[in-house]
């Protein structure tokens, strides 16, 4: 039953496709997620509740961010592991 309503709740699965710059881009914007994300919520709310909530909002995207930036490069590593005793 947990695994039907698991399915349901992720939709239609996409194909499988690796990309390194996108896989870079999501780790790269990630790491910035968690200051701008800060900012915006000091910015746009009161100063100490805005901080704190762009701060926690900010780390979690962020982790979501650099998390699926490392699934998307581990086929693209799958691929060139083969290459590593070359540069070695």
């Amino acid at each position: 039953m947990a695994l039907a309503i698991g399915m349901l709740c992720l939709g239609s699965p996409r194909p499988a496709s690796a990309d390194l710059v996108r896989g870079v881009e999501y780790i790269v914007a990630g790491i910035f997620e968690v200051p701008r994300a800060t900012l915006a919520g000091t910015f746009g709310g009161f100063p100490i509740v805005g901080t704190v909530f762009g701060l926690l909002g900010g780390t979690l995207r962020g982790l979501a961010m650099v998390t699926r930036g490392t699934l998307e490069l581990i086929p693209v590593a799958a691929q060139l592991a083969p290459l590593i005793p070359v540069f070695l």
